[in-house]
């Protein structure tokens, strides 16, 4: 069995706001490594696993010490700009995908340090009419290999806009009681969280693959008008008013990298002046 985990910070325990991760960055750093220890031993322990591939994908992609794991079968993707982002190194040989550490989509109410791939120059993403977060497109994109999301851990705020889209083991490291402020679990409660979690996992037959088929519209509400001054010169974008671009393409990679082109090329004008 092969397993790939894509993690973010905003969602693990214990953190509450991006302060925390500059000022506290090892502590924070320690906690994420904390969470994935509990994951790997859990699988480690009840499974044949060939693979874990850890991408590392809050930031820059630094969060990790090289060899924290101590164990040949774990690699590890770091380091940033890379071409899938959050998803580097995910191929058609992976059996399952984990998202640990996952936070809920820009603008939802009490969502933890909520945003959708930009948290300064993003305000909406929608794909086809609906609005998505890092979840749902990084599950699509799982898709083109024909891998599916199988375990995701955040706040209870993320936990309950995914009873729908992606209702699968979901570890809750926290209750969201505002962008930046949240009701913290302990550690041992966590941890048995997720062993049970990784277990369920374990015991379950199948997981929906999940897909976009057809054309898809990537519609991007940016954060200023200036950002979307910049973003609409990139080729094949057209502006539908002060703030919103549109993308087309049947080609969801396209999609996806679209996504990360405007929050990479957004995020260097969000403070313009």
């Amino acid at each position: 069995m092969k397993i790939f985990i894509s993690t973010d910070m905003e969602g693990i325990e214990g953190i509450s706001s991006w302060n925390e991760m500059t000022t506290k960055e090892a502590w924070c750093a320690g906690l994420l490594k904390q969470e994935l220890t509990y994951v790997i031993s859990t699988l480690l322990k009840n499974a044949d696993i060939q693979e874990i591939c850890i991408c590392d994908s809050h930031s820059r992609g630094e969060n990790l010490l090289y060899g924290s794991f101590g164990d040949e079968r774990v690699t590890h993707v770091k380091g940033y700009p890379r071409r899938n982002y959050m998803m580097e190194g995910l191929d058609e040989s992976f059996d399952a995908v984990f998202l640990l550490g996952y936070h809920a989509s820009i603008g939802t109410l009490n969502g933890g340090m909520d945003h959708s791939y930009s948290s300064s120059c993003i305000y909406r993403v929608r794909l086809n009419g609906k609005e998505v977060g890092e979840v749902e497109i990084n599950a699509y994109y799982a898709g083109l290999f024909g891998v599916p999301i199988a375990l995701i851990s955040g706040d209870d705020i993320l936990e309950e806009q995914m009873k729908e889209f992606l209702p699968v083991p979901y570890v809750r490291t926290k209750e969201g009681m505002g962008r930046y402020a949240a009701k913290m679990y302990s550690p041992e409660r966590v941890q048995k969280a997720f062993e049970s979690q990784v277990q369920a996992f374990l015991k379950q037959d199948d997981f929906e693959v999940k897909r976009l088929e057809g054309e898809v519209t990537l519609e991007v509400d940016l954060a200023t008008t200036v950002i979307a001054d910049a973003v609409s010169i990139v080729p094949g974008i057209t502006r539908l008013d002060g703030r919103t671009v549109q993308y087309k393409s049947s080609n969801y990679t396209d999609i996806f990298h679209m996504i990360l082109t405007i929050a990479m090329l957004g995020g260097k004008f969000a403070q313009y002046t």
